[in-house]
């Protein structure tokens, strides 16, 4: 009996010495949001030796349990006797209602996430859909400065690719070489490669190269393409990449890379695409000229990795039409070993025009009716595989374009393109504003992201006068405004595009390019954002 009183006098001395010291300003009506951490703070999930996470699970030394209310009552304590527990500081996200746990026969003093619970992070890393961290913003995304810019790139000169441990993304923003850049998944810390190219065409410079990275067989890949001076031909090269962005040696493959063709054409504008297994390289291109915007004839070839010729240059493709011409072309391999064109029809000065998409087999002819969607001028398009999620081989592939509702701009999806034509909106832009915008496919479905753009009408040269926000697919593909802050963000006219990949742990990666006037200067952008 004289030690159970004893014990009652140890316990209530060290209730009035919490009362009266360690736990001063926790009972304030506004205590403070963010306090700083100490020595005793813990990250999500960590558990001291002989501590339970979670409500009702023993811990090691079998004495210490979590009730469901998060209160930790050490071997021996009775926590009645501590008086009832004080709330958190941290009051919203996951730690909404926390009370202060019980650790060495005493309240935290301040708490940790023995009192939040294994969710919590006093940084927030995960991509949850919770507010870890508890300070009101749920998932945060971060913006980083990649890389100073030369000339500014148009979506031409701009290509990315998800590789191990983060992503690619090459430049052309400067003359003879490609800048090949390293992101980690962060999106920081980056490694730059320059890799010599060939730009053929010294007056225009930049404005005669296009590129795309591709997913080989043998891993990343650079396409590039660049026409002669004239619009006299145009050349498409490929050179082999490892996962941080090096160029593979190849033997005997000239420093341009390899060469996949060199026809009497100029078209700064080619595109390229991957077959199936990884194996060959589909390439198209317009006969474009000085004097016309787009082509009479969209041609296309089929070659190895090495530049070793499968199927020999050939038309594709001309208008159905007259006045009309071929622009915006893209490309895609099949799931069938096949590949998709989609190119758009419109007469020069014309405000609305057509879509037109034809499949081709492994040789390159044609298989099927052409299919063919009215659409905007320019409507920004880009064909997506959307997985067997979607369908077989024929089911899965669709578009993702810009187009008119109302007033307004929408993102919208056309699927299941070669039978009964589906369509579905992603996403209404902000009003009045236009949508420059960038889409993948992950491992989640589809993601998107755009900059809602409007023009700045006391802005300077017509080239910078261009202001947006940058929006994303969020949690339950809600649309989420990501800026980094309240102003607009300054950009080019250049800067239409969006690049975009997935990242780990439901992490998606976007890069945009911002620009100022005076002093002039165009920075790429890095955005990680959460899309649980």
């Amino acid at each position: 009996m004289m030690e159970v009183r004893m014990r009652k006098a140890r316990l209530w001395a060290v209730v009035f010495a919490v009362g009266s010291g360690m736990l001063g300003g926790c009972g304030d009506s506004d205590p403070p949001t963010k306090p700083s951490a100490d020595a005793g703070t813990v990250d999500a999930g960590t558990v001291d030796a002989g501590t339970s996470g979670d409500g009702g699970t023993q811990g090691n030394d079998g004495g210490t349990q979590v009730d469901g209310g998060g209160t930790q009552v050490d071997a021996g304590t009775d926590a009645g006797s501590l008086g009832e527990p004080l709330p958190c500081e941290r009051t919203q996200g996951i730690c909404a209602g926390a009370r202060r746990a019980v650790v060495d026969g005493a309240y935290e003093p301040v708490c940790t996430a023995r009192s939040y619970g294994a969710s919590y992070e006093a940084a927030e890393t995960r991509c949850d859909g919770l507010d870890n961290d508890c300070d009101g913003v749920t998932d945060p995304p971060s913006w980083s400065q990649v890389t100073s810019l030369g000339l500014p790139p148009h979506s031409g000169r701009i290509s990315s690719l998800r590789v191990t441990d983060g992503m690619l993304a090459v430049v052309f923003d400067r003359q003879a070489v490609a800048r090949v850049i390293r992101l980690d998944t962060a999106l920081t810390s980056p490694g730059i490669t320059e890799v010599p190219v060939e730009v053929m065409d010294d007056m225009l410079a930049l404005d005669s190269v296009s590129t795309r990275l591709l997913r080989t067989s043998q891993g990343p890949a650079l396409y590039y393409s660049s026409a002669g001076p004239g619009h006299d031909h145009t050349r498409g090269h490929l050179i082999l990449l490892d996962e941080q962005g090096h160029r593979v040696p190849r033997e005997g493959e000239p420093e341009a890379g390899a060469l996949l063709f060199d026809q009497p054409v100029g078209d700064r504008a080619t595109a390229a695409a991957v077959s199936a297994d990884g194996t060959q390289v589909f390439a198209a291109w317009r006969d474009t000229s000085g004097i016309v915007f787009g082509g009479r004839e969209l041609w296309g070839t089929l070659t190895g990795l090495d530049g070793q010729g499968v199927v020999s240059p050939r038309v594709l493709m001309r208008p159905l039409a007259e006045d009309k011409v071929l622009y915006g072309v893209d490309v895609m391999g099949l799931r069938d070993g096949g590949f998709v064109v989609l190119a758009q029809e419109i007469k020069e000065g014309a405000s609305e025009g057509l879509l037109r998409l034809q499949r081709f087999d492994n040789a390159l002819q044609p298989v099927g009716e052409e299919q063919t969607f009215p659409a905007d001028a320019n409507p920004e398009t880009r064909l997506v595989d959307l997985g067997a999620a979607a369908g077989d081989a024929l089911e899965s592939p669709a578009i993702v374009l810009r187009g008119p509702q109302g007033s307004d701009r929408v993102l919208k999806v056309l699927g299941n393109l070669f039978g009964e034509v589906n369509s579905r909106a992603l996403a209404v832009t902000t009003p009045g504003e236009a949508p420059w915008f960038g889409a993948t496919v992950t491992s989640r479905g589809l993601q998107a992201a755009w900059l809602s753009v409007s023009t700045d009408p006391q802005g300077g040269d017509s080239w910078f006068r261009w202001r947006g926000r940058f929006w994303a697919l969020g949690q339950g593909g809600v649309p989420k405004d990501l800026s980094p802050g309240p102003d607009l963000l300054p950009l080019h006219r250049y800067a239409q595009w969006v690049m975009l990949e997935e990242l780990q742990d439901n992490w998606m990666g976007a890069l945009v390019m911002t620009s100022t006037e005076s002093p002039m200067a165009h920075t790429l952008q890095a955005v990680r954002y959460c899309a649980p």
